[in-house]
Formats: structure tokens, sequence, C-alpha cells
């Protein structure tokens, strides 16, 4: 009976788990509009994602505010490759 309890609480706090790092991922990054006013302290990181072409892509970047709080922001941009080709 102890085990089932058990194993009832883990998997309810496992699922628990689960839905509530959907949920923060989802509202991770801020998406980037022309007049947001940012508050950057800091910038720790800026992934592009790799593209086989020139095109538009989400990048996004993680950055510390003036509070010390790290946040994500998500904007668009020209791939890498476009830079390459004239």
């Amino acid at each position: 009976m102890k085990a089932r309890t058990l194993f009832a609480t883990a998997l309810t706090a496992l699922s628990l788990s689960v839905s509530l790092g959907a949920f923060a991922q989802s509202a991770d990054a801020t998406q980037y509009r022309y007049g947001l006013d940012l508050d950057i302290a800091k910038v720790i990181s800026i992934e592009v994602p790799n593209s086989p072409q020139c095109e538009v892509v989400t990048a996004k970047m993680t950055y510390r505010n003036s509070a010390g709080e790290v946040e994500t922001l998500s904007y668009e941009q020209l791939s890498n490759v476009c830079a390459n080709q004239n």
C-alpha cells in the first residue's frame, strides 16, 4: 500500500514538473517589437539558428537587466549566410 502511494505521489510530481516546464518554455522569451524599451545591463548570450540559405530567422538574446534579473528576448534577423552573398 505504501509503495502504491509513493508511486502515485512521484508520478503526480513528475507530471506537474513536466507541465510547469512546458509552460515556462512557452513564456520564456519576450518577442521584440519596434520601440520596445529595453533594460540591458549585460548580454549573456546570443543564439542564431543555422540556415543553409539567406532567409529571416528568429534569434534569441539572453541578458541581465539593471536589477540583475536574467531575461530572454527573441527577434528576427537575416541568417549569417546572407552576409557572405553579394
